[in-house]
């Protein structure tokens, strides 16, 4: 008896030291926020002692998921009213397995894309192999979406399936055969839960940085090497590089999606920039969809690849709420962007993305609103305090 009791005290004592662990999350701004917030792993491990597993949990002793980053980073996910604050205690003992909210891959399959997918979109660039084809697809691809599910590993299944079916079929000389295969299993189409219906081709398509040079509008095609650095289950990060461009620079990119965000944060960079030039990022125009440059941002309702037939837009933007930018139209004038002049290769970090009218953002102006609340919460982050 005495054994348990000094055990069950030994517990105690250790739970309670862990519960002194506080996190704050402090919100002085007066709209409610809701996003992933980084944590400095290093407080909590040095406020802690040791290098133990622990646990979060609210202030009803609740568990709350979180996930430790690439860069040293605790990430979790937080809901801070107006003006008011988050507390979280860490308690001893292994997390629970969390379930992800995104997720990442490079799809050797489908000519090396690298995709990536959270509850709010799914985002594609093109890697090496689509290159040695010689398809001129430079930007980065968005797939709507309807469901907060994970629903990217399924349509490159289904729709890899279908092509080889189909393929088959044509072979055999059932054309119309192939084609009724096509016809659910593409993802260009919507079976239910969204599509591929976003043009790419030779632009910046949603986000992709270029550089500009007098009158010279120089793209990257699509990456050399590719490492995933996070997936999930709050945040997906993906490092990627491009070959020499023909002003002989070298891009480089760190490109991050969290929970519960409409925005990839994008970080780029360039080796060996001999004179200053034009950085720009931004979005493709398609078509007569609406389009909107702000001092800090573009923002565009696309109206997708076939409109008689989806009937819906594709609201894209992208952002600069670090860098003073002007909006304008790329030299080919296919692409609304933001430019930085005098760029000599530092790292420039904007952000870029997407929403569906079919899904959380049902018009352009709800869109429009969406992307000023970023950019203000972004320039007035959620303030965190570890003790």
């Amino acid at each position: 008896m005495k054994a348990i009791l000094t055990s069950l005290l030994v517990t105690v004592a250790a739970t309670a030291a862990a519960r002194d662990i506080t996190i704050t999350i402090t919100n002085t701004d007066t709209l409610q926020r809701h996003e992933v917030v980084e944590v400095p792993l290093a407080s909590v491990r040095q406020a802690m002692g040791d290098n133990a597993p622990f646990r979060l949990m609210n202030i009803k002793g609740q568990e709350v998921d979180y996930q430790l980053s690439y860069d040293g980073k605790l990430l979790v996910e937080a809901s801070v009213s107006p003006l008011s604050t988050m507390t979280l205690h860490t308690a001893p003992g292994q997390p629970r397995i969390a379930k992800p909210s995104v997720t990442g891959k490079r799809y050797y399959q489908r000519k090396d894309d690298l995709a990536w997918e959270n509850d709010r979109g799914i985002y594609r660039i093109y890697g090496p192999a689509l290159q040695k084809t010689g398809e001129r697809s430079f930007g980065t691809d968005i797939w709507v979406k309807d469901t907060p599910e994970l629903v990217m590993e399924d349509r490159y299944i289904l729709d890899e399936w279908g092509n080889a079916v189909g393929d088959a079929m044509e072979r055999a000389g059932e054309k119309a055969l192939a084609d009724s295969v096509d016809l659910v299993t593409t993802f260009h189409l919507d079976h239910g839960n969204g599509m591929d219906g976003y043009s790419v081709g030779p632009t910046l398509g949603c986000g992709t940085p270029g550089l500009i040079s007098g009158k010279e509008f120089i793209l990257p095609y699509c990456y050399t090497e590719c490492k995933i650095l996070d997936n999930g289950p709050l945040r997906f990060t993906a490092e990627v590089k491009y070959g020499e461009n023909a002003l002989g620079t070298t891009e480089h990119r760190i490109i991050s999606l969290d929970k519960g965000s409409h925005f990839n944060r994008w970080t780029v960079w360039h080796d060996n920039v001999k004179k200053p030039l034009t950085f720009c990022a931004g979005v493709v125009i398609n078509g007569k969809g609406q389009l909107v440059k702000g001092k800090d941002y573009v923002a565009y309702a696309d109206p997708t690849d076939n409109p008689k037939l989806h009937n819906s837009q594709i609201y894209v933007a992208a952002l600069f709420p670090y860098n003073d930018v002007t909006t304008t139209m790329t030299p080919d004038n296919r692409n609304a962007v933001g430019t930085v002049k005098g760029y000599k290769g530092e790292k420039i970090t904007y952000y870029a993305g997407h929403a569906w009218s079919k899904y959380d953002i049902r018009s352009f102006p709800q869109w429009q609103l969406e992307v000023k609340e970023f950019l203000q919460a972004r320039r007035n982050e959620l303030k965190v305090e570890v003790k």
